[in-house]
């Protein structure tokens, strides 16, 4: 799979998430965003977010190991589990964080993950 297609599947995938997510903030008696600002939710968030995804999966990529060495079953089922979607989690972390930022520093909303 190129580059283009893997930065199209994330970018369907954090759509997905945030057409949900402000779903969710539209029904929310505690945030109150107006239509632009869901909107903004929605297109910030799903920017962000795929951005970050795409560099947690380009890392994955790069640093990921090609032997795992454990002491048990366990220990190795947690490392293959963290190498397959640790540095995309992490990313798409760092993603959200960066869509509350814009939306609270720029554009002057509030209260989103508070």
């Amino acid at each position: 799979m190129n580059v283009k297609d893997r930065f199209i599947k994330h970018g369907i995938i954090c759509f997905a998430v945030f057409f949900c997510l402000s779903l969710i903030a539209i029904f929310s008696p505690k945030i109150h965003l107006g239509f632009m600002g869901n909107i903004a939710f929605l297109i910030s968030g799903t920017i962000f977010t795929t951005i970050g995804v795409f560099i947690g999966d380009t890392f994955r990529r790069f640093v990921r190991p090609d032997a795992y060495f454990a002491a048990d079953a366990v220990d190795a089922f947690k490392k293959k589990i963290f190498w397959l979607y640790g540095p995309q989690c992490i990313g798409w972390f760092i993603g959200v964080i960066a869509t509350n930022g814009f939306m609270q520093n720029t554009l002057g909303f509030s209260g989103l993950l508070a």
